[in-house]
């Protein structure tokens, strides 16, 4: 977990110090997002280690974690044995991410997600979002679904995949839309020279999973922070 470390060090703003269990509005959420500037995504189908890296990645003072949703139920099951366990992690921001429709948008909500994220622009996904007072984030790759995400009062959005579209495409976005939230995922180049460019860009925070949270560095089992 060296480089996650590493990466935390030098783009995380102070961690937010709330204690207790609380309900959290789509400001919140975001400020979290902000406050964090990595947003790790991770799943794994033993609970243990899932609620390991979830632990680390706390006591490294991020307060958000986006749990990878897996097209069974069996990801439900996961995530709501998580949210049992959020008393442990007080202030954190838990969602849900690769979540491709609607019935499955619900279903995460009603097990206590506090934000979606879909890796495409599903007009119904937003308005469950809308409904229940959850943040979306939809995934945009053209500057067109950027402007549609924005016409259905999106606060944010997951820019993917961002290794093929880089850095520039979010600038002139970020320009234009000053108040949303840009997430850029999938980055492959995490060199502190890379990263930093998409933030002067105009990135609220960078979502990884991957390429930190790989097979390696997991079988080697690094649980330190």
């Amino acid at each position: 977990m060296v480089q996650f470390l590493y990466l935390k060090k030098h783009f995380a703003k102070k961690p937010i110090n709330i204690h207790g269990r609380m309900s959290l509005n789509k400001k919140d959420v975001l400020v979290r997002f902000r406050d964090s500037g990595v947003i790790p995504v991770f799943y794994h189908s033993d609970m243990d280690v899932l609620l390991r890296i979830v632990s680390i990645c706390y006591e490294s003072g991020l307060r958000v974690f986006e749990f990878m949703h897996q097209r069974d139920n069996r990801g439900l099951r996961f995530f709501a044995h998580l949210i049992d366990q959020i008393d442990q992690y007080p202030g954190i921001a838990l969602g849900v991410g690769t979540v491709l429709d609607a019935t499955m948008t619900e279903r995460y909500i009603n097990a206590g997600a506090q934000f979606i994220a879909s890796p495409f622009l599903r007009p119904d996904m937003g308005r469950v979002c809308d409904e229940r007072h959850v943040l979306w984030m939809p995934g945009c790759a053209t500057v067109e679904e950027v402007d549609r995400a924005v016409e259905m009062n999106t606060a944010a959005i997951s820019v993917l995949p961002g290794n093929i579209l880089g850095h520039e495409f979010i600038a002139p976005i970020s320009r234009r839309y000053p108040d949303l939230a840009l997430l850029p995922s999938g980055i492959s180049d995490l060199r502190e020279s890379s990263l930093a460019k998409w933030f002067e860009s105009g990135a609220l925070a960078i979502k990884i999973g991957n390429q930190i949270f790989t097979k390696e560095n997991l079988s080697a089992g690094g649980w330190t922070n």
